[in-house]
């Protein structure tokens, strides 16, 4: 997680870097600009110090240096070295005033960090720092500079202290800079002390009527996340679920609502990320059907997997089917149920399934059907209460007015549950009375 963040802030900063150096540097309207920020009485700038560090800058990046719309740029006398030689060359002339000083280390930082010489860059903005009177402007682009690059070094302290040096420049915070020091006190295992810079991110965002961006609200459940404040983690996550709905974080908020034992937020928290189409895993679409399943929601249950049978997302294994026809059968949709419950016994030879088939085809009167997936169910074995398979084998073959087929299921049922007896004598009885009536019936009928 924290290389992610590092990796996160690195991304960020880098064209914040770049920007920062291009235009301290770009000497075009350069002298205009500073003159309007800044506030302070410095050294003017001579015409031949601006010349040697226009050419240095040509050097090192020709497209910065000013010219009419569609002028070429202009051809650079050199490579970037050659411009950091001229630049050391001039920050050694005589009689330069500390303004142009400045600007000479400024330019030189632009070209170090061209070449990817990060410490150098580093020492030339600190040598900005180190001149006696420069603009407002310079300082706080050094200052910038100065707390990115340590950033993107790892060096989080000297990060921060660059960065509390800017904001005191600058006189108010801001809501970038201050995420990124968040996420530097981060780095350091500071947690308490990048809260308090994360919630400060989000209250300059408000006051200043800006969009609270995502990061800036995640950040906020990392560190609530590490402070072990799962009350705040939630509350966070449900900012972030209505302006940022991404998957990540509707599946994060679902685990936050499980541990806290919040069910039903947790089951509502998947079901919604399922509506948004956001589960494509088959393992995400099986555990949702089992949670609607567990609240006792069947139908939507069983809808679920069917779907992802028909995206080929989910398998026809014989779980998932035996998940779909329990879930109709809970939902007493037995026509889908028994189609369900054949499926399932047809994948895998498991004495249960045929048992859950006749159960299936009997509730719905289907007891020939029934009667037959009851034998297939007690021929296989291996039941787990063989004795109900009997007892329900007899109550089917009893509807069909098969009276010794029905005493013969009766009695094996008795024999594997002597728990049954009592209640298979009864039946017995009755079969035996029915049978004596048919009888009677039989003989009156035949003498008229």
């Amino acid at each position: 997680m924290k290389k992610l963040i590092a990796l996160v802030c690195l991304i960020w900063l880098t064209p914040l870097i770049v920007s920062n150096l291009t235009d301290t540097v770009t000497l075009g309207g350069w002298v205009a600009a500073e003159e309007k920020k800044k506030t302070r009485r410095v050294p003017a700038m001579r015409e031949s110090t601006y010349k040697r560090l226009a050419e240095a800058q040509v050097m090192v990046d020709p497209e910065s240096a000013p010219r009419e719309e569609g002028e070429p740029a202009p051809e650079p006398k050199g490579t970037p070295r050659d411009a950091i030689a001229l630049l050391l060359k001039l920050k050694d002339r005589r009689g330069l005033n500390s303004y142009e000083l400045a600007q000479v280390w400024n330019t030189l930082a632009f070209a170090y960090y061209t070449i990817e010489d990060v410490p150098n860059t580093i020492r030339s903005y600190e040598n900005v720092l180190a001149q006696g009177t420069i603009t407002e402007a310079l300082e706080q682009a050094a200052l910038r500079s100065l707390f990115q690059l340590h950033y993107s070094q790892e060096n989080y302290l000297k990060s921060i202290e660059f960065m509390d040096k800017w904001e005191a420049l600058r006189g108010k915070p801001d809501a970038g800079v201050t995420f990124i020091k968040a996420t530097a006190y981060y780095q350091l295992n500071r947690y308490k002390d990048a809260l308090k810079n994360a919630l400060l991110v989000e209250q300059i965002a408000l006051q200043n009527q800006r969009r609270i961006k995502e990061n800036w609200w995640y950040i906020q459940v990392v560190l609530y996340n590490e402070l072990e404040e799962v009350d705040n983690v939630i509350s966070v996550l449900e900012k972030l679920v209505v302006n940022y709905p991404k998957k990540q974080y509707w599946m994060h908020i679902a685990g936050m609502y499980d541990e806290k034992g919040m069910d039903d937020q947790a089951l509502s928290a998947y079901y919604a990320v399922y509506m948004q189409g956001m589960l494509t895993k088959e393992s995400e679409l099986v555990m949702l059907a089992q949670r609607l399943l567990n609240a006792e929601v069947p139908y939507e249950s069983a809808v679920i997997i069917e779907k992802g049978f028909m995206d080929k997302i989910v398998k026809k294994t014989e779980k998932n089917l035996k998940l779909v026809a329990t879930a109709y059968t809970m939902a007493q949709e037995m026509s889908k149920a028994i189609d369900a419950w054949r499926a399932a016994s047809k994948v895998t030879e498991d004495a249960e399934l045929h048992y859950h088939l006749a159960q299936a085809l009997a509730n719905e009167d289907r007891h020939k059907e029934a009667t037959a997936s009851y034998g297939d169910a007690i021929k296989m074995g291996k039941l787990k209460k063989p004795g109900d398979v009997h007892f329900w084998n007899g109550i089917s073959l009893m509807q069909l007015e098969r009276w010794d087929k029905a005493i013969k299921a009766f009695r094996a049922s008795a024999k594997a549950d002597k728990k049954k007896k009592k209640q298979v004598r009864q039946y017995v009885r009755y079969i035996n009375g029915e049978k004596r009536r048919q009888r009677e019936l039989r003989k009156m009928l035949a003498g008229d």
